[in-house]
């Protein structure tokens, strides 16, 4: 059998195999798209636009059909892309509009198919989990804002801490003050407030998620340590770098300890920096990478060894340090193709190293980033394809055989995230 029909025979097993998303941005609560604009310009589709030559400052300015129109000369120079290929997919297999390209002699129809579906709930949570097969979804919470009301078979939460530990401020601590009631004046004030948060969201999250900067490194630090500090951050609101370090190392300290007790696994989301002048918004980051946090990190995995750490990676630099960490220790896992890593060249390294140094359990092959239904459809086909791909070629160069490679594709799509969190589907 050659590698193409291998191939088709592989991912026609894969395609229907169910998914848990690990991470994801969706309004539980709004699902659909608003209108085409949702769509067309996810933003790593208005990146690719940007970088091709279109003004970002006048592309702001318009709206509607008036910002499509703008955009349209610059569709044309990203139709090579991944992110394209992803939106080729949404227009054709949900939409029922094979293009290979959005130009002048076909956008109107774009627009009207995407705005026929568009804000229908109940089409967009088919598209979840009958078109894309997700089983489990996992929701971006963040401290302050709490979305009631959506479905807990489906959805569960993981709540975001960037904002109480690489971005803390005043602000950070006067809001998780008036959340739980505390006013953080002294260290057992700021103690009883993040249990009181964590125990706020306890019954509907499965992990605790941080995107640290590369230049961020922590260590176990004593109360006394950074009472002084906290005093002088919520009198004036700043703090030197040194004094946030610390301060920002005992926030994390003691949401692991909590993560410990609770059982309840961490993400560590790595390799961005931001903000970078000159780059995307709203997040303004290219990918970089520093080896003294890998190696403050590994030391934080041994500090809690009953903690699970499910890393994800957006800089390929680091895929195969952090594959190692993960092969070394029992308690870390490696997770998906974040942000700039969600490229096909780019899925089939990470799948493939983490296939040849590490047990078929340690790894989850899929999370889709997205913001609305259709957008997990597009990242779930290209992920599959690309796992698809790696396992037809280890099937053929003699490593392994389609029996253990279909045993594979459940663990990395959905079993390994059924263990590693404790969720089912």
């Amino acid at each position: 059998m050659n590698f193409s029909e291998l191939f088709l025979e592989m991912y026609g097993e894969i395609e229907n195999i169910p998914l848990i998303d690990v991470h994801e941005h969706l309004n539980p609560l709004k699902l659909s798209h608003s209108g085409f604009e949702d769509i067309i310009f996810y933003h790593y589709i208005v990146t690719e636009l940007v970088s091709a030559g279109m003004s970002r400052k006048e592309f702001e300015k318009r709206k509607g059909l008036d910002k499509l129109l703008y955009a349209l000369p610059y569709l044309r120079y990203i139709r090579n892309t991944a992110t394209f290929w992803c939106l080729r997919q949404i227009l054709s297999r949900l939409h029922g509009l094979d293009i290979r390209a959005i130009d002048e002699n076909n956008w109107r129809d774009v627009v009207k198919v995407l705005e026929s579906s568009a804000n229908n709930e109940s089409r967009a949570f088919e598209v979840l989990i009958k078109e894309s097969k997700v089983g489990k979804s996992f929701l971006t919470l963040s401290p302050f804002s709490e979305v009631k009301g959506y479905n807990r078979e489906v959805f569960v939460g993981v709540l975001r801490i960037d904002n109480l530990v690489s971005y803390l401020s005043k602000d950070s601590l006067q809001s998780l003050g008036r959340l739980t009631g505390f006013e953080i004046s002294s260290v057992e004030e700021l103690d009883l407030a993040i249990e009181s948060l964590f125990k706020r969201f306890s019954e509907d999250v499965v992990a605790i998620a941080l995107s640290p900067l590369p230049e961020e490194v922590y260590r176990s630090v004593k109360p006394s340590e950074i009472s002084l500090y906290l005093k002088d951050l919520m009198q004036r609101g700043f703090l030197a770098e040194n004094p946030k370090s610390l301060l920002s190392s005992y926030i994390l300290m003691k949401f692991l300890d909590l993560c410990n007790e609770h059982k309840k696994v961490f993400q560590f989301m790595l390799g961005v920096e931001r903000p970078v002048s000159g780059a995307a918004p709203p997040d303004y980051a290219i990918t970089h990478s520093k080896d003294d946090q890998l190696l403050n990190l590994a030391q934080l995995f041994a500090i809690y060894p009953d903690v699970k750490f499910d890393i994800f990676i957006a800089d390929a630099r680091l895929l195969h340090p952090t594959t190692v960490i993960a092969k070394n220790y029992h308690n870390v896992y490696v997770s998906g193709y974040w942000w700039y890593s969600m490229y096909q060249t780019i899925i089939r390294d990470y799948i493939r190293i983490r296939l040849e140094m590490l047990p078929y359990n340690k790894f989850n092959g899929f999370f889709s980033d997205a913001y609305v239904a259709d957008w997990v459809y597009g990242k779930a086909t290209l992920a599959k394809k690309q796992l698809a791909h790696v396992l037809t070629e280890l099937i053929l160069e003699g490593y392994i055989d389609k029996s253990l490679a279909i045993e594979i594709a459940h663990a990395a799509l959905h079993k390994n995230a059924e263990n590693i969190y404790k969720v089912s589907i």
